[in-house]
């Protein structure tokens, strides 16, 4: 039952929770951090909130006439809310156009112009931002500020392809774009970041390898923000788990300078995506919602609704899936179990038979190795007593045959005294004697322990002890006999010349002696062992 829960649990575990760690641990460990950094990201926009309420109130404390500085100071919070907010940022855009109109400037004119078509193509105006553009007059702007003219169209016209995703226009707008983006390098320091990162951006030709300028930037000592441009830019030339690194790492740059512009976090959404991280993904596509919409982002936030119902749509088909495999794992484990338990309780049944009837088998062993052991003792006992029998026999025969002889011989020649003397000297006793010496000693050597064995069924004073080592007396020829397997009162009598009360005396005497239960003591004298056969 143990292994079965276990079992049920490893296929939840498969089944219904997505994989949510990675090959690389690397991968992993970034994508845990961003979650850190994203459950911090009010301690950051906190520091910049504060650098913005310092801001208004150093502006709000300039003298009204002072245009100079109120220009200067709004230039510093256009700056602060340009990755930051949107609609802030439009507004000081439109401020510093004002001052630029009120002071008759019309190379800040311009320039302020520009600032506010980034504003308008960072949240995804494209006509308006194209309208701007076209009221930017080339000749009033200086090398610099000509440089961000064409560095916006080359944007404007890179956003468009992208919003349009047309097959007809989108390769004209592409070609707008890198048109510009050439124009903008040529006016650009060489060897600068600046230089670096739009070269990197150049149109793709035979030769042409975006990452030799991204990795030349990595080796530089960048800004978090500047680390965020090149990480986010290589990151589209790279695959698998390095892409997620990337733009896990733009991602965390872009939280630790309150950047809601950058898409660091939609590229990271859309990448987990497509590698079929469908919960990564669908976390972080709706942190990048979150965050095109705090800022304002339209291209952004069409981006994520594009994408992030159909993660989501997938995400649920997912789950709807594994619950239903879940289902047939669950039934197919059910039924498993059902066969397994029906298979041991079989198992378990016909191992109870075996065991019985092994049981039957060592109990059958056990009698017939008792059998055995029996028909052993009786063999040799019957083996020895019969080559004394035949022994005393022969000899008994010899000793008749002599006497017959001599008889004979007396009787023709001698008188009949000297006749009755041969008669006489007969000593039937003593033949006796040697036939109970002869038996004692053939015991004896089948049961050698059978005098101690005897003795020690009884109490110390009741002992019965031979008057000579080797020999028997008549108390244990009796029970002797009976280990022989003559138990017959009347055969034991006859063999040893006692009337049958005496031998049933002798045994009942001794019974009630032993030390052991009446009914128990023969038992235990027919258990004495037989002598191990001499090799």
């Amino acid at each position: 039952m143990k292994n079965l829960l276990l079992s049920i649990l490893l296929i939840y575990n498969i089944v219904l929770c997505p994989a949510l760690t990675f090959a690389n641990a690397k991968t992993d460990s970034l994508l845990k951090a961003l979650k850190q950094e994203i459950g911090k990201r009010v301690n950051y926009d906190a520091r910049q909130e504060k650098q913005i309420e310092q801001l208004r109130r150093q502006l709000k404390s300039l003298p009204r006439n002072d245009r100079e500085a109120t220009y200067q100071a709004t230039q510093r919070l256009f700056e602060v809310f340009r990755d930051y907010r949107h609609d802030s940022t439009f507004v000081y855009a439109q401020r510093l156009i004002e001052l630029s109109k009120q002071s008759k400037n019309s190379a800040r004119l311009a320039e302020n112009r520009l600032r506010l078509g980034t504003t308008l193509i960072a949240s995804g105006m494209f006509k308006e931002t194209f309208d701007c553009l076209r009221e930017i007059s080339p000749t009033l702007l200086n090398a610099g500020s000509k440089k961000q003219y064409y560095i916006l169209y080359s944007w404007a016209y890179s956003d468009l392809a992208k919003y349009n995703r047309d097959a007809f226009y989108s390769p004209d707008d592409l070609d707008k774009k890198y048109r510009y983006l050439d124009s903008a390098i040529k006016l650009t320091i060489p060897d600068t970041f600046e230089r670096l990162i739009l070269q990197a951006q150049q149109k793709p030709k035979k030769g042409f390898d975006p990452r030799v300028y991204y990795l030349s930037l990595m080796k530089r000592r960048l800004t978090t923000h500047e680390e965020a441009m090149v990480v986010t830019g290589l990151s589209r030339y790279r695959s698998g788990d390095e892409k997620i690194q990337l733009l896990a790492k733009a991602a965390i740059d872009d939280i630790h300078t309150s950047t809601y512009r950058a898409q660091a976090m939609l590229s990271l959404g859309t990448t987990l995506y497509e590698q079929g991280h469908l919960e990564e993904a669908f976390y972080f596509l709706q942190q990048a919602s979150a965050q095109a919409s705090r800022f304002g982002s339209r291209l952004n936030q069409n981006e994520v609704a594009r994408i992030l119902p159909v993660v989501a749509a997938k995400r649920v088909l997912l789950e709807q899936q594994q619950r239903e495999r879940f289902r047939i794992y669950l039934v197919s484990v059910f039924v498993i179990a059902i066969i397994t338990g029906l298979v041991c309780f079989i198992i378990f049944f016909q191992l109870k038979k075996v065991r019985r009837a092994e049981g039957i088998i060592k109990e059958n062993n056990r009698v017939l190795e008792k059998i055995n052991k029996q028909l052993w003792e009786e063999s040799r006992i019957k083996e020895e007593y019969i080559g004394f029998f035949f022994s005393e026999l022969s000899g008994f025969i010899l000793k008749i045959d002599k006497l017959k002889n001599n008889l004979h011989r007396k009787i023709k020649t001698a008188t009949p005294e000297e006749v009755l003397r041969i008669v006489d000297g007969i000593d039937v006793a003593s033949e006796r004697r040697q036939l109970f010496r002869t038996f004692d000693s053939v015991f004896l050597k089948l049961f050698p322990d059978f005098p101690d064995a005897f003795n020690a069924l009884l109490r110390e004073e009741d002992r019965v002890k031979p008057k000579k080592p080797g020999t028997l007396n008549s108390h244990l020829r009796i029970f002797a006999l009976m280990r022989l397997g003559i138990n017959s009162n009347e055969m034991i009598a006859a063999i040893l010349e006692y009337t049958v009360s005496t031998v049933y005396t002798y045994r009942f005497r001794t019974r009630s002696k032993a030390i052991v239960p009446a009914d128990e003591f023969e038992q235990r004298i027919m258990s004495i062992q037989l002598a191990p056969p001499t090799t």
